[in-house]
């Protein structure tokens, strides 16, 4: 897809930019991938093979939670316009509800269900195979094979997009088939390649028997082969593709590695097919590989490289040292405190500097005539006026305290609050420096009133949490009255069963449905929350011992004044026995 290249410069920080959430970093992508370490061809593509398939979770074909609507929600979707993305025609719709289908649009399996005898498997709901698609293009497309169409019969999709006629497919003359638009060439065969790979093992039958052969190997016919490869290569990995491999990823645990290791094709059926893949060293698109910009996309590696600080910029509850350096050799860094933009006229860098109040630092390298782009960091030091604090807490809470319910999936998130009756609380991404989470405001504070039984949890707006019987959602209500109890455990990793006295459903966030819900039977896959209480920083709890006699029970107490059970393993921090402090690493 050549609209939307990937552009994302490593050496300028901002406070206000964030990798999304679910992108895949190299390093977590090397040991994803570790089982290609040293195939080739065949071998690799078996590899393949069994990686995609030994997670594989695909949601229930159709509409609904759960569903590929749902899916399409996550994969689809334009956040800032609601728009449904359509590969196949310039015809524009709007996404509705979260799992409702859109009125005109169909599910499009653009590796068509026929080609294995349409069987509802696993590949007739895969994510990485299906599409919205208009309803009308999806007819015309029929279960044509992809390739280039000599002879456009029908040109309805629109210009740059869908064209259907006739074409060549290998020896075979005149072979009704379907075209995509420039800009999805390259995507749309990476899906095939997926398809080719992870469903090797079906039995190929009529249509589909002019673009795969039965078996491991090479399964997609050399025609097939040999032009996915080329439009792969001509159209090539972009930002909106690399979301979408992430996004399916969340829903069904496993990737499309051709758009993670865009020359991996070529090892499987290309000119590499002789030499050993390693995942170490392949170019990836893996959000901090740079190789993906300057040699993958053959952009320009810059004559000066921006100028990078560590720490990179952020909230911070205490002032830190900054130090900035740059790729360069030989440039010369300048800085400005003020937020002014630098010149060589600037501060000149000599050496690490400290922060003691919310700064934005702006700093440019020059090296002779040439000189970087600008780097920015805007460092925040919280204080009691300016921010609210909540450090992370292992114990029972406490009585009128407020609390961040969090958990931890690719990155801190915060339940917030619900602004209707009733769902499943969406997150909220929060950064932790030290056990601690810094806020400019309390929205997503929870206080946590104490009563018989448990507690009664209100959210900011003043609302109370409550929950149903006969449901997984989570209910708002206006009067403590009408609250539910909850009862609050630690449990020895951390987090906390938070558990609804009256319907015995206990709270998690569902990975697959990331969102905040109450269910019968906590499931090993979805994640229970942790607590952050609100005050300074480092001091929810105990902060000083005394005594004034000789204690020698040998009771362990947390810093929140908590008994902890017997024969517990303690987790890391610190804990006090018979009236002194000790930390547990």
């Amino acid at each position: 897809m050549k609209k939307f290249l990937l552009r994302t410069t490593l050496c300028a920080l901002f406070l206000s930019f964030s990798v999304s959430s679910q992108a895949i970093n190299h390093q977590d992508l090397k040991k994803y991938a570790a089982s290609l370490q040293g195939l080739k061809g065949r071998e690799l593509k078996k590899a393949l093979f069994d990686l995609a398939r030994k997670n594989l979770r695909t949601l229930q074909y159709g509409s609904g939670m759960n569903a590929t609507w749902d899916g399409f929600y996550d994969t689809d979707r334009i956040p800032e316009t609601n728009e449904c993305r359509n590969r196949y025609s310039h015809f524009k719709f709007n996404f509705g509800n979260r799992g409702a289908s859109i009125s005109g649009m169909n599910i499009e399996h653009s590796f068509p269900k026929s080609w294995w005898g349409g069987a509802k498997i696993e590949g007739y709901r895969d994510l990485f195979n299906l599409y919205p698609c208009d309803e009308k293009t999806n007819t015309y497309k029929n279960n044509y094979p992809m390739g280039e169409v000599k002879h456009v019969t029908n040109t309805y999709a629109g210009e740059g997009f869908t064209k259907i006629g006739s074409g060549n497919a290998g020896n075979k003359q005149n072979v009704m088939m379907w075209e995509p638009g420039e800009e999805f060439k390259g995507e749309f065969s990476r899906s095939y390649m997926y398809m080719a790979t992870t469903y090797a093992d079906y039995h190929w039958v009529k249509t589909g028997l002019q673009t795969m052969e039965d078996g491991q190997y090479p399964s997609l016919r050399q025609w097939a082969q040999d032009l996915y490869r080329k439009w792969s290569k001509e159209d090539k990995v972009d930002k909106v593709e690399i979301d979408r491999n992430n996004a399916a990823y969340e829903r069904q645990k496993n990737r499309n590695l051709y758009i993670d290791y865009p020359y991996l094709a070529e090892y499987v059926w290309g000119d590499s097919v002789n030499v050993a893949f390693n995942p170490n060293t392949s170019i990836s698109s893996a959000d901090n590989d740079e190789r993906y910009h300057t040699v993958y996309l053959n952009e320009k590696a810059p004559d000066v490289y921006a100028p990078e600080f560590t720490p990179s910029a952020g909230t911070y509850t205490a002032p830190l040292t900054v130090k900035i350096a740059c790729k360069t050799a030989g440039a010369k860094i300048y800085y400005t405190l003020d937020g002014s933009n630098p010149n060589a006229q600037s501060t000149p860098y000599k050496g690490e500097f400290k922060i003691e109040t919310t700064t934005t630092v702006r700093a440019i390298a020059i090296n002779g005539d040439k000189q970087s782009s600008i780097a920015t960091a805007v460092y925040t030091i919280a204080t009691e006026q300016n921010s609210y604090i909540f450090s992370k807490i292992t114990a029972q809470p406490q009585d009128g305290k407020k609390y961040l319910i969090v958990i931890n999936n690719n990155g801190l998130k915060a339940m917030k609050p619900l602004n209707k009756e009733y769902g499943y609380p969406e997150p909220a991404d929060v950064t932790e420096t030290k056990n601690v989470i810094v806020q400019q405001n309390e929205t997503l504070a929870y206080t946590f009133t104490a009563v018989a039984g448990g507690f009664k949890i209100q959210d900011n707006n003043g609302k109370y949490l409550s929950q149903n019987a006969g449901y997984k959602t989570i209910a708002t209500v206006k009067t403590e009255d009408e609250a539910a109890v909850w009862k609050i455990e630690p449990r020895t990793d951390g987090t906390y069963t938070i558990q609804s006295v009256a319907t015995k459903k206990t709270m998690q966030y569902s990975v697959q449905y990331k969102s905040f819900g109450c269910y019968e039977t906590p499931s090993a896959k979805d994640i229970y929350p942790m607590l952050y209480q609100e005050g300074k920083a480092g001091t929810a709890g105990i902060e000083n011992v005394s005594t004034t006699k000789k204690v020698e029970n040998n009771i362990i107490y947390n810093l929140q004044g908590v008994q902890m059970p017997k024969n517990t393993k303690l987790q890391p921090g610190i804990y006090i026995k018979n009236g002194k402090k000790f930390v547990v690493k």
